[in-house]
């Protein structure tokens, strides 16, 4: 969690933060936040317990994918492909589907999820993966996506992603990463790198 104090912070760039603590079990019933005082927001208590659970997906998966959208401007008009289908894939549909993105290709493979994914917003969902994948997707999009979001953080996803943004692209990954390198592509940009 970030402290939202640190010059990074402070810049916007709060995966940046000088005092950055990494949270396991985030989907627990009970856990310790570090940074409270930074990374939660007190809401008005409510009677209402249905409102209280509605609410829970504010706390982690939706602003993990609001934040993939907005750190790479979703528009209107925009061609976003979202590799994974997954609550954090899920949501950050929906928050590419919110800005006005004209056609979203969701990466998935089950069908409960994908079919909420086109509830959401998706217009289309890929479900191949490797080159049969990146050949679904490039053909759907006229030669690949121009904004890609990747909150899987496992290597394939990432690779996935290379491969399916278009040239001059920008992949947003919001997944932590569970491998130490990857290479990114020369015809995109990660989303925060300058260029």
């Amino acid at each position: 969690m970030q402290d939202n104090t640190c010059e990074f912070c402070r810049a916007g760039l709060t995966t940046a933060c000088a005092h950055m603590e990494m949270l396991s079990a985030a989907q627990a019933e009970l856990i310790r936040i570090p940074q409270a005082a930074g990374a939660l927001k007190v809401l008005p208590a409510t009677s209402d317990p249905a409102r209280l659970l509605s609410l829970l997906t504010l706390a982690d998966v939706y602003g993990t994918g609001h934040h993939a959208a907005k750190r790479i401007g979703v528009r209107p008009g925009d061609t976003v492909a979202v590799v994974g289908d997954g609550a954090v894939g899920l949501l950050a549909v929906l928050s590419a589907r919110q800005p006005g993105a004209e056609r979203i290709v969701l990466m998935g493979r089950h069908k409960a999820r994908t079919g909420l994914g086109c509830e959401f917003g998706a217009t289309d969902v890929v479900a191949e993966r490797g080159e049969e994948g990146t050949a679904k997707v490039r053909e759907l999009t006229g030669g690949g996506a121009s904004k890609v979001l990747e909150p899987v953080g496992h290597r394939p996803a990432y690779d996935q992603a290379v491969r399916i943004v278009r040239a001059g692209g920008v992949i947003s990954r919001v997944g932590v990463p569970q491998y130490e390198e990857a290479p990114a592509s020369g015809s995109a940009r990660l989303a925060g790198e300058q260029g």
